[in-house]
């Protein structure tokens, strides 16, 4: 009798997994800052903030921050005038302002018509900048690249969730270390990242860019993904400043980290779905595809493990139609725990995960200079999480997103780069 082809293929697929999170612990580690190029004059750089229902006082952190680089400072208010027209005005910035709530993307065009420098930094109203982080992002603009992202640290403010959302960016750092050893990495983080103007100035005026379609409905998420994309099929390369720290505010519980991890997810979703109906952008090679589908599919790679378990305690054997009966078991088998499998070979494939997944964690962790394994033990909660909504985003992903309980706002990172998929996300 034959042997179905998927059958053949399950020993590969089980070794998937493990395989991603070995691969980017080794290779985070093989990575080496490019030489920066010259330092250059601040004032060749504008800094835009765009800005909409931020506390003021997190606002003004921000507004301060970057207006201490030496940098001119364009603020845009998402169809809001007070409170912050006046602290920026004050403070000697530029201020504009959207006709009505049109959300980030629409911010950002705005701004841009006022930046006349040869680059640009788009900084979230929540997030702050470290002393010289324009100086320092600007100096690594070296031949060939489009934008440079900085490294995100999370502002620890006392709740568990911001240890939890720091896990997650630092996850994050390892697998973008390791995309940095090999090429580009596949996304910025639209918290703080800097582009030559020219670049994208088009771009985000585009009706692409403004008015992406999911379904034939309108979707305000992806600003960051898609200006990665745009960079890196217009030939330029995309990089990370993995010494410029910028700090960026979590949610304040975690019902507002659950909304904002399913509408990461929900980007990155719309994100495949592009690529793989568009296909990569050319010169990428073949560990950018595997760490970009490999990310998309740890969700799915998780759920297969868990009814793996179920049917491996008999809880859904016997329970399906027997013309699913193969699928189940195909199904099952990605996580390694197909009941036909000898148990020997089950339980190494088992260990090899967790010993996999340990080893990633760890290097994730290690780069904290304190509170490690509290880190950690929250980490696990909001990864959790993440894998959730994940699976709830990808079901979903048309629906139109909110932010902070209202339309969908102008601050914090859209892409599916600060979620579980570093295409995540975003």
């Amino acid at each position: 009798m034959a042997i179905p082809v998927v059958f053949l293929l399950l020993p590969a697929l089980v070794l998937l997994p493990p395989l991603f999170f070995l691969l980017n612990s080794i290779l985070s580690h093989r990575h080496r800052p490019v030489a920066p190029g010259p330092i250059g004059d601040p004032r060749e750089v504008t800094i835009v903030i765009p800005v909409y229902r931020e506390p003021l006082r997190g606002f003004e952190a921000c507004f301060a921050s970057a207006r201490a680089q030496g940098s001119p400072v364009v603020v845009v208010g998402d169809g809001e005038e007070e409170p912050y027209r006046r602290p920026v005005l004050d403070g000697g910035a530029g201020w504009l302002r959207t006709e009505g709530h049109r959300g980030k993307k629409a911010a950002l065009a705005v701004g841009l018509t006022a930046v006349t420098t040869p680059w640009v930094l788009f900084l979230d109203s929540d997030t702050t900048l470290p002393p010289g982080g324009v100086a320092a992002l600007r100096a690594r603009f070296t031949e060939g690249v489009g934008g440079v992202g900085a490294n995100l640290t999370v502002r620890d403010t006392g709740h568990p969730v911001a240890r939890g959302a720091e896990f997650v960016e630092r996850s994050r750092e390892v697998v973008l270390r390791a995309m940095s050893s090999r090429g580009a990495v596949m996304y910025l983080d639209g918290a703080c990242v800097m582009y030559r103007t020219e670049a994208i100035r088009s771009y985000v005026a585009s009706a692409e860019f403004q008015h992406l379609s999911v379904l034939g409905r309108s979707s305000r998420l992806g600003d960051d993904w898609l200006l990665t994309d745009h960079l890196l099929r217009s030939g330029y390369t995309t990089v990370k400043s993995y010494e410029t720290q910028a700090t960026t505010t979590p949610p304040s519980d975690w019902s507002g980290f659950v909304s904002q991890s399913v509408r990461w997810s929900r980007s990155g979703w719309i994100r495949l779905g592009r690529t793989l109906r568009g296909g990569l952008p050319e010169g990428l090679g073949r560990f950018y595809a595997f760490e970009l589908m490999i990310s998309y599919s740890l969700p799915l790679f998780a759920l297969a493990s868990g009814l793996g378990r179920l049917r491996e305690l008999g809880r859904i054997a016997g329970a399906v139609p027997a013309h699913l009966g193969p699928f189940l078991v195909s199904l099952t088998g990605l996580g390694g725990l197909t009941a036909s499998g000898p148990y020997f070979l089950r339980a190494l494939l088992s260990v090899a995960a967790i010993a996999a997944e340990a080893i990633f964690a760890w290097t994730a962790v290690r780069r904290l200079a304190h509170r490690r394994l509290s880190t950690l033990a929250w980490g696990g909660v909001a990864t959790a999480i993440l894998l959730a909504a994940s699976l709830y985003g990808l079901v979903t992903f048309w629906r139109a997103p909110t932010w902070r309980g209202a339309p969908t706002g102008v601050s914090g990172g859209t892409g599916p780069g600060r979620g579980l998929h570093p295409a995540s996300g975003p």
